[in-house]
């Protein structure tokens, strides 16, 4: 068994499940692979509060969601050259102080980085 699968079956689904990125097949701007990527992105998450409604499976949830944030937060850093903070990314920035992230690692070294 795959470290993301649940020994739960997963509930059926309330709706048919419409795919994610229909709204990009009728988008008639061209998009650089990065932006594209991002609104794919975008696309594919919007659901997942009504789909996590449907079904408990907040270990995996938490293990994914994590390695979600780690790509976006190095691409963070590629796009400010390193200066990126996390904060940067999130909706209301934390008032704790200044972020205590590292830098993502660099190219090279991100295969060896545990996602």
């Amino acid at each position: 068994m795959l470290w993301f699968t649940s020994s739960q079956p997963a509930p059926a689904p309330a709706q048919l499940h419409r795919p994610a990125c229909e709204d990009l097949a009728t988008a008639d701007l061209p998009h650089t692979p990065l932006i594209a990527e991002m609104l794919a992105l975008y696309c594919h998450t919007r659901p997942l509060a009504t789909l996590a409604g449907q079904e408990q499976s907040a270990e995996e949830y938490r293990m994914i969601a994590r390695s979600v944030i780690h790509h976006l937060y190095e691409g963070w850093q590629q796009q400010t050259g390193g200066r990126g903070r996390i904060d940067d990314l999130l909706l209301i920035p934390r008032s704790d102080g200044p972020a205590t992230v590292t830098p993502a690692p660099p190219y090279s070294d991100r295969a060896r980085t545990p996602h």
